[in-house]
């Protein structure tokens, strides 16, 4: 199976008070810690939402600002148009990523015909190509920007794994991080 790797890192970063994708941990950008997170598992990486130097990026479809839906949508699009049989989607401030992320996902997807997601990191995601035309109709019909919204109507399947997962949403949340790990 050919994936794709969607970094979402659109977002305005309001909680954190700047942006979260270029904040520091363990001497490196979360951006970066993400991306070397899922280099392994997937066959090419691009940062979703926004222009970053040292990726390739994509804008989100089909209009900016759409939250991370539009981020995965154009994810989608990019990898059907371009031979990916799937997009592993990943938020810019959730680790760690195990080396197993695309494994256990690809594990409960079906034989690759349902999206898989993270209970508790929707994001988290694992999902067929042939759903970029679906979010599409979803985002047009509907205007839903949710993304439970869309997992529900994708059909996903949610799944629990055997990692704990840190979403950075502010300063107390990545030093909470840091006290945790060490």
């Amino acid at each position: 199976m050919k994936i794709l790797g969607a970094i979402i890192a659109g977002g305005q970063s309001r909680r954190f008070g700047s942006d979260k994708a270029m904040a520091v941990y363990d001497g490196r950008r979360l951006i970066d810690i993400v991306a070397e997170g899922i280099r392994a598992q997937v066959d090419a990486t691009v940062v979703c939402g926004r222009a970053l130097p040292g990726f390739e990026t994509l804008n989100d479809r089909p209009v900016p600002n759409l939250g991370p839906l539009g981020g995965l949508c154009t994810a989608l699009h990019h990898a059907n148009l371009n031979g990916y049989d799937a997009v592993l989607s990943v938020p810019a401030d959730v680790l760690p990523l195990p080396d197993q992320l695309v494994t256990w996902l690809a594990a409960a997807s079906e034989g690759n015909t349902r999206a898989t997601v993270v209970n508790g990191q929707h994001l988290l995601g694992l999902w067929p190509a042939t759903l970029a035309s679906h979010l599409d109709r979803h985002l047009a019909a509907d205007n839903n920007r949710s993304l439970r919204g869309w997992i529900i109507t994708s059909n996903a399947v949610a799944v629990d794994l055997p990692v704990a997962f840190y979403n950075i949403n502010t300063h107390q949340d990545l030093e909470q991080l840091r006290s945790r790990v060490k």
